[in-house]
This record gives C-alpha cells, structure tokens and sequence, in this order.
C-alpha cells in the first residue's frame, strides 16, 4: 500500500509548494541575523529531505519536480544577473557553461569548475546551476558547471567520475593553477573528492577549492548528526530523504572509501591540497562534517580557511536572494578566490 500512496503524496506536497513543519521545538532567529534572513531562519522545514522514497518511480517523481521548478528558477537568477547559460558536454558529461556579461582582466585565463548538490539525487539539468549563477553574475567569473550523473540509476562512483572528466578536459585549455573547483553539500563533498582524484591519479590539483559545508562524512558520524538535528531547518535530520540517498549513492561500497566520505583521505593526499575554503553554519546538520575535514586538513599542514555563519542552517547562505548575508557570502568566496586564483 506505501508503494501506491507516497508517489501519490511527494506529487501532492511539491505541487502544491507546501513546506513539513518541524516537529520537534522551534528555535526563532536571533538578532545576530537580519531581519530577511531571520525570515529563513524561522521558515518551515522544506518537503523533500523529509520523504522515504521507497521505489524507482519515487526518485524519479522527486527528482523530475525538482528539476522543473529548479531549472525556472536558475533560469529567472541568470536573466536577473544577466548570465548567459549554454548547454555542452565536456568528455561526453553534459555541462552549462555561465558567462557574465563582462569579465575583468584578471579572470579572463580563469574558470571555476562548479559541483551542485542534492544528495547525488537531485539537481539535473539548469536546477543544478543557481548557486553558480550568483558568483557568475556578481563576480565575473567564467563558470562551467557539471551535470553529472545520478543515483539511483548512476550509483557511485559515475558522479564523481563525471565531474573528473570535465576537469581533465578543462587542463587541457588552463593552467591547473587558473581552476578552482566550487560546490556545496554534496557538491562540496565531490569538490574535496576531485583533488584526492587528481592525487591518485598523478594530475596536478586545482588552484584552489571551495566547499560548501561538504557531506564530508556520508555516514551518520558526527556531533551535529544529532545536536543540530530538527535544529536545522534546511535538511531537518540524517534519517530520511538522506540516509536513503546514501544508500541508493554507494550500495554496497563502505562509506569511509575517502571516494565517497573524503573525511577518511590518507594524511599524505591531504598534505598535497591546494588552498581550501570549507564553508558551515552554526545550525547546519553538516556542521561536524565541515569541522572535521578542516581540522584534518589542518593536521596535514593543507592551507585551510574555515568559516562559519552565526545561526545559519545547511547552505542557508545562499538560499535567500534577498537577504544581505547571501551578497556577504559570495564577497567573501571571491576574496578567498582573489588571495589563491587570482594571487598572480
């Protein structure tokens, strides 16, 4: 009977645009923040990383309507900030490659490689370039962004051999120093996980990295896994749409392979790691994932920043176009970018 029904209730729920209430206490904003960011701390908890999928045609229905209202959405961001989206394919991977309306003279040998997240289940096509088209837009950076394949029907490790592709193909056209590799979530797991690919496979590393808050550790190990959970109004808790997307992503694959838990890297690949910017909340659910991957970095004398936003959930910092702390965030990625990227 689940099987019938919750096709059935994800098509209700996301149609409708309703958001799941936390069930457990509230925790209101602070006046740290500002009054529009406030109004994301306070919000509801989004549907999706709430649902059980329990058969194929569930995660293609989840997938399918996000990708949908994703794809409208990116497309509204980048004629607001007027980027220009082209669809490609680098390696056989289809890319969306984002280029602003003027680049300044000392980007111009550059571009960022941009990893989306969505748990390696979500995030086709243009739904997986919103986050890119801000640093494009604002800061003028050429961007290439990889729509990789996805779990359930590409497991592990077709994400993160995708995303390689397209940066082997881009050394082809730049320096290895004139590349940085920008992601969130699991977009920031695979940002870490590319630099141990090009360890282990002798390529030179990119100039720099930026990780947004990574799903550093996939398994459920971690303080914030519990303290921040139903405390986090973004992901709610590691118990649903997340432990499942785990799951369907690495099978039958242990969760510490450092390929799929970069938390786990050897002491010596890590010491080889170009400049590092790992990016949390204090509410975020991924916040121990962020603090231990810094703190191994660090251990390993990796050139590592860490930084942390007052009261903010898992990516929160981008997810608000209104809100002041979401411009303040892209100027600090693109000051970490101009001290490592652009330091020539």
């Amino acid at each position: 009977m689940l099987k019938k029904i919750l096709p059935l209730a994800i098509a209700a729920i996301m149609a409708s645009g309703c958001q799941v209430q936390n069930a457990t206490e509230k925790f209101p904003a602070s006046a740290t923040v500002s009054e529009e960011m406030a109004k994301s701390v306070n919000g509801a908890l989004p549907a999706i990383w709430q649902y059980d999928p329990v058969t194929l045609e569930d995660w293609h229905k989840i997938a399918s309507d996000y990708q949908k209202s994703g794809n409208a959405r990116s497309q509204a961001l980048a004629d607001e900030y007027g980027v220009t989206i082209e669809e490609g394919s680098m390696h056989g991977v289809r890319t969306y490659t984002l280029t602003p309306k003027s680049i300044d003279e000392d980007r111009a040998s550059k571009v960022i490689l941009y990893l989306h997240g969505g748990g390696y289940v979500v995030g086709h096509g243009m739904s997986g370039t919103y986050e890119a088209i801000y640093l494009a837009g604002l800061h003028h950076y050429k961007m290439v962004c990889v729509d990789y394949r996805m779990a359930p029907d590409y497991p592990y490790p077709a994400a993160i051999n995708d995303a390689f592709a397209v940066y082997q193909e881009l050394l082809k056209s730049y320096d290895s120093d004139d590349i940085a590799i920008f992601g969130t979530s699991t977009g920031g797991a695979m940002t870490l996980i590319l630099a141990l690919q090009a360890y282990n496979a002798g390529v030179p590393m990119p100039g720099a990295l930026v990780s947004g808050t990574p799903w550093a550790d996939m398994g459920k190990v971690g303080d914030s896994y519990v303290v921040n959970a139903g405390v986090d109004n973004i992901l709610g808790n590691y118990d649903h749409m997340l432990k499942h997307a785990a799951e369907v992503y690495a099978r039958e694959e242990s969760l510490k392979n450092p390929l799929i838990s970069p938390v786990y890297a050897s002491n010596e690949a890590l010491k080889a790691f170009p400049p590092t910017l790992l990016i949390t909340g204090t509410r975020d659910l991924f916040l121990s994932n962020t603090a231990r991957m810094h703190t191994r970095l660090m251990l390993n004398d990796a050139p590592s920043e860490l930084l942390v936003y007052e009261a903010l959930s898992h990516a929160q910092y981008y997810l608000n176009p209104r809100a002041p702390e979401t411009f303040e965030h892209y100027g600090l990625i693109n000051r970490f970018l101009e001290r490592t990227l652009l330091k020539d």
